[in-house]
C-alpha cells in the first residue's frame, strides 16, 4: 500500500523539487573566502575545504631550449657513465646502428603500473596536488626531487628491460628554480633527453600540471595571449571536443571554475599539430601537444592546489590519460547520507538561541512519508543519483511495537511507527542502540543489551538491519568524550581509540559487529589511508569506518533556525568566527555543499551525518536535509557524467576494509607490469592479499563510465596474469 501511495504522489512532489533548488538566486553563493584559517575543532565539521597555501606565482622564464637528441635510444649494455656532477649510476645512451629513434631491443614493450612524479623539491607548489590525487586513487608512484637527485637509466628501466613507470607526471613543464640570481632547471640537458628517450622508446605519456608558452626546455606549440593571477572570482573554462574525450567522466558541457591561480591564456600556433583540450573563452588553457619526436604530452596552463575543485575535476584526468587508465587503485564517486535518531526525540533550537528539550522535536508520520517522496523526487530530478538511498540510524526504544503497517501521509507523531513499517524498504536501517545512551563507561551487560535489543526491535517491525554494523550514540565508547560528564557545551577531548570502552567492544564482538561508525572530526578516527578504515587497537575483529559530520545542526528544523545557529558559530561574532559577514540560508547551504562536493569529487567513500530534526517538513515538503541534497546533486550534476554510487553500510564498510588491504599491498611491494604486446597485466607480491587494478578485466571486474577495474587476489610469490583493458 505504501509504495502505491508514494508512486501516486511522486509526480506532484517532483514539481516542487524542481522549483525549490537552493543553488540559484541572489545570495546563494558563499561569500569570498576570508583570510583567517578555518577553525579545526574536535566534533565540528569543516566550514570550508580551502586551506591557506602560498600565493600562486608565474613560472620562471628561461630562453632557449634543450636540444632534442632523437637518435638516442635505450640499448642493452648502454648503462654507465655520468651526466651530472657528483652523480653515480647515471646513464649514457647509445645510437642504434640505423640511427632510428624507435624502440630497440632494450625497450621490452613492458612497463610497470607505477607513476613517476617529477618535481623540483618538497616545496614545489604542484607536488601536494599530484600526491593527493594518486593517494586518493591508491596508485603506486615514486617522487623524483630533481634539485638534489639525479635522473638515471636505472631510475627509469629495470635490469630486465621493463620500464619502471607507465606514466610521467611533471609538476611544471620547466622544473626551474632560483639559484645564484638566475634560474636553473632541476634536470640537466642530458637528463631531459634521458626522460624523453624513455617516453619515446616505451611509449609512455607525460602530463604536466602547470606550464606555459615558451621553448624551455621544449616547445608545446603555444603562443602567449595574456597572463595574470586569479582570485576567488572564477574564470570559467570549458572542455573542447578533444578535452571531452580526455576527461570523459565530466559532462562535455561542464564549466570548470579556475580560482586562486596564476593563469596563462595561450593560443595554439598554426605551424604545429597541438590540440586545445580546455579553453577560457577563445584562449587555450589546456593542450594536447605531441612533441617533435612523437611523444604524447598533455598540459594545463594554470596553477592548482589540492584543496581546489579544479584539481579534483582535472588532475585525476591528467593521470588517467598519462597511464592510459592502467594503474593500481580506482576512482569512483560516492554519496552516502545517514540520519541519526529515528524514533527518538531531539533538542529543538530556535532562532533566538534558546533550546527546548522537553518535548523537543519528534518526527511525525508525515515527516517520514514526506522524506520518502523527496528521496524519490531527487532521484528523478538527478538521474546520476538514481541509486541514492538514505540510511536511517534508529533507536528502537521509542518505537510502538504494536503498531500496524500502514503509511499515514498526514500522520502525527503517533503514526511514525506504522508509517516506518510501511516504508521499511525505502531506506537503509542502521543499528544506533536501543535508547541512545553514552557508552563511554557502560558495563558489558548494558552495552550488549543496547545492541541486541535494538536488533530485536527491528526484527519485530520488519526493518532490514545488518547486525555487522553499529553506530553508537554520539560515537560514544570510542575514546572521544568530555572528561566532565556534565559539560555538554565544550568540544570533547580525543583520548584515542585505546581509550575506548573495552566492555562495549567485547559486547559488539560477541554479537557479530564487525564495523563501528567513527567520526572524521576526531583525529584518532581518521584512517591512515584514503577511504580506509581503522582496525581497532583493542579489538582487531572490529574496524572503525568514519563518517563526515556536517554543519547542519542536529537540533535545527527550519532555515531560520539553521541560519541563526550557523552564524552563532561561524559568523563574525560567532563562537568560532570565520566568515566576515553573517550568511543567509542559501549561502549556508552553498558553503556546506561546497564542502560535501569536495568529498564527492575527491572520491570519498564515507557517509555524511544528519539528524531527525533535519527531516522536518518546514513547508511545501522541503527539509533541511533535502535542501542540502538538492544543492549538492545540482552541483555534482553540473560537472560529472558518471553516477554517484550509493552502497548499503555493510558494503561501504567492506570496501573501506578492502582499501586497507590494497594499501597493505602497496606497502608490501606489490608489482604490476603491463605487457603491451600480449595485452596483459601481470601482478605479483611478496605478501598475500587483495588489491584493486584499473584497466584490467577479470570475471569480477566492474565498469564505471569508460573505466574498468577489478579486484585481484594474490598468493605470496605467485604471479597472476589478467587481461589488460587500457583506455585510448
Amino acid at each position: 500500500m505504501g509504495r502505491s501511495v508514494v508512486a501516486r504522489a511522486l509526480a506532484a512532489i517532483a514539481a516542487v523539487v524542481v522549483t525549490s533548488t537552493v543553488l540559484v538566486g541572489p545570495g546563494s553563493a558563499a561569500p569570498t573566502r576570508p583570510e583567517p584559517a578555518p577553525p579545526s575543532v574536535v566534533g565540528l565539521a569543516p566550514v570550508t575545504v580551502r586551506q591557506q597555501v602560498d600565493e600562486p606565482e608565474a613560472l620562471p622564464r628561461r630562453k632557449g631550449s634543450v636540444p632534442l637528441r632523437r637518435t638516442e635510444t635505450f640499448r642493452s649494455g648502454a648503462i654507465g657513465g655520468s651526466t651530472r656532477s657528483g652523480a653515480s649510476g647515471a646513464s649514457t645512451l647509445s645510437l642504434a646502428p640505423d640511427g632510428a629513434a624507435s624502440a630497440t631491443a632494450a625497450a621490452t614493450g613492458k612497463v610497470a603500473l607505477r607513476a613517476l612524479v617529477v618535481a623540483v623539491d618538497e616545496s614545489d607548489f604542484g607536488l601536494p596536488t599530484w600526491k593527493s590525487t594518486l593517494d586518493r586513487v591508491g596508485a603506486a608512484y615514486d617522487v623524483l626531487l630533481t634539485r638534489d637527485s639525479a635522473l638515471t637509466a636505472e631510475t627509469l628501466v629495470r635490469p630486465d628491460g621493463v620500464g619502471r613507470y607507465g606514466a610521467v607526471l611533471l609538476t611544471t613543464s620547466s622544473l626551474l628554480y632560483a639559484e645564484n640570481g638566475g634560474y636553473v632547471s632541476g634536470l640537466t640537458a642530458d637528463e631531459w633527453n634521458l626522460l624523453w628517450t624513455y617516453e619515446r622508446d616505451y611509449a609512455v605519456r607525460q602530463a604536466v600540471l602547470y606550464g606555459s608558452h615558451g621553448t624551455w626546455p621544449e616547445d608545446y606549440c603555444l603562443s602567449g595571449v595574456s597572463e595574470g593571477a586569479v582570485g576567488a572570482t572564477p574564470v570559467p573554462t570549458a572542455l573542447t571536443a578533444a578535452g571531452a574525450k580526455v576527461f570523459d567522466y565530466l559532462k562535455p558541457s561542464a564549466q570548470v571554475p579556475v580560482v586562486e591561480s596564476y593563469v596563462y591564456r595561450t593560443a595554439v600556433r598554426s605551424d604545429c599539430s597541438a590540440t586545445p583540450v580546455l579553453s577560457a573563452g577563445n584562449d587555450t588553457v589546456g593542450v594536447l601537444s605531441p612533441s617533435a619526436d612523437g611523444r604524447e604530452r598533455l598540459m594545463l596552463t594554470f596553477t592548482s592546489n589540492q584543496y581546489l575543485l579544479q584539481s579534483d575535476l582535472l588532475a585525476y584526468g591528467l593521470f588517467r590519460w598519462a597511464s592510459r587508465g592502467l594503474f593500481l587503485g580506482e576512482q569512483r564517486h560516492y554519496l552516502h547520507v545517514d540520519v541519526d535518531d529515528w524514533f527518538n526525540s531531539a533538542d529543538h533550537y530556535y532562532p533566538d538561541g534558546h533550546v527546548e528539550s522537553d518535548p523537543g522535536y519528534q518526527m511525525s508520520g508525515h515527516d517520514a512519508y514526506n522524506v520518502s517522496l523527496r528521496q524519490q523526487a531527487l532521484r528523478q530530478k538527478y538521474p546520476l543519483a538514481g541509486g541514492v538511498t538514505l540510511g536511517m540510524a534508529y533507536n528502537g526504544g521509542d518505537a510502538n511495537l504494536n503498531a500496524g503497517n500502514r503509511c499515514y501521509p498526514n500522520g502525527g507523531i503517533n503514526k511514525l511507527t506504522p508509517t516506518t513499517r510501511c516504508l521499511a524498504n525505502q531506506f537503509r536501517w542502521i543499528n544506533h542502540t536501543l535508547t541512545h545512551p553514552e557508552l563511554n563507561f557502560t558495563d558489558y551487560a548494558t552495552s550488549r543489551a543496547e545492541i541486541a535489543d535494538n536488533l530485536a526491535v527491528a526484527s519485530r517491525l520488519g526493518l532490514p538491519v545488518d547486525g555487522s554494523v553499529l553506530k553508537t550514540g554520539e560515537y560514544s565508547g570510542l575514546g572521544v568524550y568530555n572528561p566532565d560528564p556534565d559539560n555538554d557545551t565544550d568540544p570533547p577531548t580525543d583520548f584515542g581509540l585505546t581509550a575506548s570502552n573495552p566492555e562495549l567492544l567485547r559486547a559488539a564482538r560477541d554479537l557479530g559487529v564487525k564495523y563501528l561508525h567513527g567520526n572524521m572530526s576526531f583525529p584518532s578516527h581518521r584512517p591512515a589511508c584514503f577511504n580506509c578504515g581503522t582496525t581497532h587497537p583493542l579489538e582487531p575483529s572490529v574496524t572503525v569506518v568514519p563518517d563526515w559530520p556536517t554543519n547542519v545542526a542536529y537540533h535545527c528544523t527550519t532555515p531560520a533556525e539553521e541560519t541563526a545557529f550557523y552564524n552563532s558559530f561561524y559568523g563574525p561574532n560567532g563562537k568560532f568566527p570565520f566568515w566576515p559577514t553573517n550568511l543567509t540560508y542559501n549561502q549556508v547551504v552553498s558553503a556546506e555543499t561546497d564542502v560535501a562536493l569536495s568529498h564527492l569529487s575527491s572520491g570519498s567513500l564515507y557517509s555524511h551525518t544528519f539528524h531527525i530534526a533535519n527531516l522536518r517538513d518546514y513547508g511545501s515538503g522541503r527539509t533541511l536535509l533535502t535542501d542540502w541534497l538538492d544543492s549538492l546533486l545540482g552541483k555534482y550534476s553540473a560537472y560529472y557524467a558518471v553516477p554517484v554510487l550509493s552502497l548499503d553500510w555493510p558494503a561501504l564498510a567492506q570496501r573501506a576494509a578492502g582499501r586497507n588491504g590494497h594499501f597493505a599491498q602497496l606497502a608490501g611491494g606489490v608489482d604490476g607490469v603491463f605487457d603491451r604486446t600480449a595485452g596483459t597485466v601481470t601482478l605479483s607480491s611478496p605478501t598475500a592479499g587483495t588489491l584493486t587494478v584499473s584497466g584490467a578485466r577479470t570475471a569480477a571486474a566492474t565498469t564505471y563510465g569508460s573505466e574498468v577495474s577489478t579486484p585481484v587476489t594474490l598468493t605470496a610469490g605467485q604471479p597472476v596474469t589478467v587481461t589488460a583493458s587500457p583506455l585510448p
